[in-house]
């Protein structure tokens, strides 16, 4: 079997190994949400979210309907 020293797959058929300890999948990061003020229910049903920070509007004509 000839396999990779640093993900310890077998790279002669393709298939990877079993991962070790040693292999580091991901790392994740999520920043911390400071907290504000919500939206009334029919704003936020009108906007898609409670907070206001979250408020990221994408138009596909570019303005608002």
């Amino acid at each position: 079997m000839n396999s990779c020293n640093s993900c310890g797959s077998d790279t002669t058929k393709g298939i990877p190994a079993t991962p070790t300890q040693s292999v580091q999948l991901a790392i994740a990061t999520v920043p911390m949400q400071p907290w504000e003020q919500p939206y009334d229910p029919a704003a936020a049903l009108k906007n898609g979210t409670i907070f206001p920070s979250l408020n990221l509007p994408f138009y596909i004509t570019g303005g608002d309907l």
